[in-house]
């Protein structure tokens, strides 16, 4: 992928600690949440990073956030590593990268006005006075499909879709080069995810946003990305051009989750792909790949082995040993 790159991520590590392994053991348990991903976003592009529940989509999310502190690896933003800003630098990154939340509602202060909401971070930040917040406020309810009149109403007055649009206002108030989209759709009607997915796209081309957008859906993530990352259990097992990994998807498990997206064609059968067998232990003590045992190819190598993420074609990653 070509172009001027904003974020790179270089062997992120982000291990939480279970406790100790027993009562006689000094050695704490970790969870390998995220072990060791490496991706680059670019200015203008949508990164989908996809996967099931558990895998550490979102863990990635909070620390590029700087929600999380990091185990180990680097998170570049501009060619500086994050974890070292501070004072000025800290406030500067916290502008230029905002996120947009799963639950919209669970994002608003229910005892705050929706404006004030969405003034609320220009007055952290000392940007504008008071006169031109408001005018902010009224021309970002404009561009999110909202009325100026909205303003002074509560969160519990909106749809969920309402709420979500608020949600990007909000994030959009800082003028930000980078904005985290975490599930921005999957709480909410079928009927009104498109929408949201079409303003998005529309805000992007508008105001040359960059998105990393999570999901576990992939015919969201088809919608709206340009790249797209498959994570399971901590790690990336195949990355490529949106269009490639639909078209020509290479790991079994990225093939296991493009045959269970739902076709709009009663007549059609589809042949899912259905994965058997145990998730693999998350704390990292089983030998092997740790898709193995859902796998439909694995073999004795796959018990022992574990792949690494090659490109095997230009521009297309796979972490598979049959593939490889």
């Amino acid at each position: 992928m070509k172009g001027e790159s904003i974020l790179k991520v270089n062997n992120l590590k982000k291990y939480f600690s279970m406790g100790k392994e027993g009562i006689f053991s000094g050695k704490a348990r970790m969870v390998k949440a995220v072990d060791g991903i490496d991706f680059s976003l670019y200015k203008g592009q949508t990164f989908g990073l996809v996967g099931e529940s558990g895998c550490g989509k979102t863990t990635t999310g909070r620390c590029i956030l700087k929600l999380y502190g990091i185990t180990d690896g680097e998170i570049l933003f501009q060619g500086k590593n994050i974890h070292s800003f501070e004072g000025k630098e800290r406030m500067q990154y916290r502008r230029a990268v905002q996120a947009v939340f799963q639950d919209p509602y669970g994002s608003l202060n229910p005892r705050m006005r929706v404006g004030e909401f969405i003034e609320e971070p220009m007055l952290v930040h000392g940007i504008f006075n008071s006169s031109d917040r408001k005018k902010r406020v009224e021309e970002l309810l404009g561009v999110v499909g909202l009325s100026s009149d909205h303003s002074s109403r509560y969160p519990h007055e909106f749809s969920g879709g309402q709420r979500q649009r608020i949600c990007i206002a909000r994030a959009l108030s800082l003028n930000p080069k980078l904005v985290i989209l975490d599930e921005p759709v999957s709480a909410l009607d079928v009927s009104i995810r498109a929408q949201i997915l079409n303003l998005l796209m529309d805000l992007q081309e508008e105001f040359g946003l960059t998105y990393l957008f999570i999901s576990h859906d992939l015919s969201v993530v088809e919608h709206i990305s340009d790249f797209v990352a498959v994570m399971y259990l901590a790690k990336i097992v195949e990355m490529a051009p949106c269009e490639m990994i639909f078209k020509n998807p290479l790991h079994p498990y990225t093939n296991a989750l493009l045959s269970a997206i739902l076709v709009p064609d009663p007549e059609l059968v589809q042949d899912a792909i259905i994965l058997e067998g145990d998730v693999a232990d998350p704390h990292g003590l089983e030998k092997g790949c740790l898709f193995r045992n859902r796998c439909f190819n694995a073999t004795d190598e796959c018990m022992e082995k574990e792949a690494e993420l090659i490109e095997v074609e230009p521009n297309h990653k796979v972490a598979c040993l049959r593939v490889a």
